[in-house]
């Protein structure tokens, strides 16, 4: 089942890649690892430490973790188990493209049962233990081949988008919101709700969709906040997390006190 879940890049895909890349000077891949193997975290980390297009940024070792780590890291890419404490690999995964859509990820795993699940979540492949060197190289020349074909889209193909309005679909209506109007973000459930100084809009869009439209000017502060770093007027501790305050709005968000150093940066407090 895991060969035939192999993905196989096509000619006309690597010929665009190489185009690309003799146009554009591609940054290392940010990797980030998951295992609550310690044996299988130093392996893999051995067999990529000497490869130039990757970059380690991180590892952990349950899938909480993971979640945390995707949101503040922000890595291209993800190895990671399946069977981990606290979350399995593949509901974190699903959790981590809610806000972070683009990020691709090689499972690698004792278990081969998974890989229909794997497949569901368009993983780039999925590698049952016990590692070896050639077969991860596999998969992670299959990850850089699509990362980098997406990097050069990015750059190339798509025109620049308005960052003066922010449109969302709500069913069979498109609403046109003014930027300047947004407070924050708020996801909930499957939705996410936009706050402005009017009114309250309502898209089935994820946060990572939404996130990638928007500007400096906003900040996701939070798995399930974005916020608008021109309205905030004060920010306060409660418990183990931070609460943004608005001018002149009631509502408030959430601050994870992941993000509260790289925020204050952001906005020199």
């Amino acid at each position: 089942m895991a060969d035939e879940f192999a993905m196989i890049i096509s000619v006309i895909e690597r010929e665009e890649l190489r185009s690309y890349r003799r146009n554009l000077r591609m940054n290392p891949i940010k990797v980030l690892l998951a295992d609550d193997n310690q044996e299988s975290l130093e392996m893999v980390k051995y067999f990529i430490s000497d490869l130039p297009d990757f970059q380690l940024v991180g590892q952990c070792e349950n899938g909480d973790e993971l979640v945390e780590n995707v949101m503040v890291m922000k890595p291209d890419l993800v190895l990671t188990d399946i069977k981990m404490p606290k979350k399995n690999g593949v509901k974190a995964i699903r959790e981590c493209l809610s806000f972070r859509p683009k990020v691709k990820v090689i499972f690698i795993t004792g278990f081969d049962e998974f890989a229909v699940e794997a497949f569901d979540i368009a993983a780039v492949d999925y590698i049952v233990k016990p590692i070896e060197r050639i077969r991860l190289l596999q998969a992670l020349d299959k990850a850089k081949n699509l990362i980098y074909l997406e990097q050069g889209e990015k750059e190339i193909r798509f025109p620049e988008v308005n960052r003066d309005v922010l449109a969302l679909r709500e069913g069979k209506c498109t609403h046109f919101i003014p930027i300047c109007d947004i407070y924050f973000i708020e996801k909930t459930g499957k939705k996410c709700l936009i706050y402005t100084n009017t009114d309250v809009y309502v898209t089935n869009e994820t946060i990572g969709r939404i996130s990638a439209r928007l500007d400096e000017e906003f900040f996701q502060s939070h798995r399930s906040y974005i916020i608008n770093l021109q309205k905030i007027t004060q920010i306060k501790q409660q418990n183990e997390t931070f609460i943004a305050y608005f001018k002149d709005f009631d509502k408030h968000a959430g601050i994870s006190k992941l993000k509260i150093n790289e925020l204050r940066e952001r906005i020199s407090i």
